[in-house]
């Protein structure tokens, strides 16, 4: 898949599955959620069928359109699901501001880290031992930069949100996460 594509595709699957991961309180809630993975998968064929045309012309305003949609669905619905006011909906999109390039970049690497560790583990090369070495190494240093990165969000959090505000989001980012990631797994067969 096109790395474009891909992030776009990584994009859908993210807030296409937070809507699923919630557990709709009333019907209402459930209709916007069946309208918020019909609209994500409507986008994502759109966008499959767009790419190579958005790529020809350098544009990525569809993309950029796309994206906004689905950030626009996502805090919607952790707005309805953590029950914030309009004061807590937006400290917590600026908070999310300050820490999504950071959480961006270390989801890359992780995202690379696993792909070159699964791949020098399937070359069942020992003389690649030393380059497994320092992909564990690299993992595990990404793995503590997030956890840094988390308890920095949960501190600025815990000046606007309840503590049990903060364990659902804590929770439901952890199981967009999982979502993803096996999403990602299962697009490449699955391979760990």
């Amino acid at each position: 898949m096109l790395p474009t594509l891909r992030r776009l595709v990584l994009t859908i699957a993210c807030v296409g599955c937070v809507p699923m991961a919630l557990e709709a309180q009333d019907a209402g809630a459930a209709r916007e959620a069946a309208r918020v993975r019909r609209d994500a998968r409507r986008e994502a064929r759109t966008s499959e069928t767009a790419e190579p045309e958005m790529r020809r012309n350098g544009s990525m305003a569809e993309r950029e359109r796309v994206e906004g949609t689905l950030r626009s669905a996502l805090a919607r619905a952790v707005r309805e699901r953590l029950n914030l006011n309009d004061q807590q909906a937006s400290r917590l999109m600026d908070v999310n501001r300050r820490f999504g390039d950071d959480r961006i970049r270390l989801t890359r690497d992780e995202l690379r880290i696993r792909r070159d560790l699964r791949q020098s583990i399937a070359d069942r090369d020992s003389s690649r031992a030393p380059e497994t070495a320092r992909l564990l190494d690299g993992l595990l240093e990404v793995q503590r930069q997030r956890l840094e990165l988390q308890q920095k969000e949960q501190s600025q959090l815990s000046e606007f949100l309840t503590p049990e505000q903060r364990a659902r989001y804590i929770a439901m980012m952890d199981q967009l996460r999982r979502r993803i990631q096996t999403r990602a797994d299962s697009g490449r067969g699955g391979a760990e």
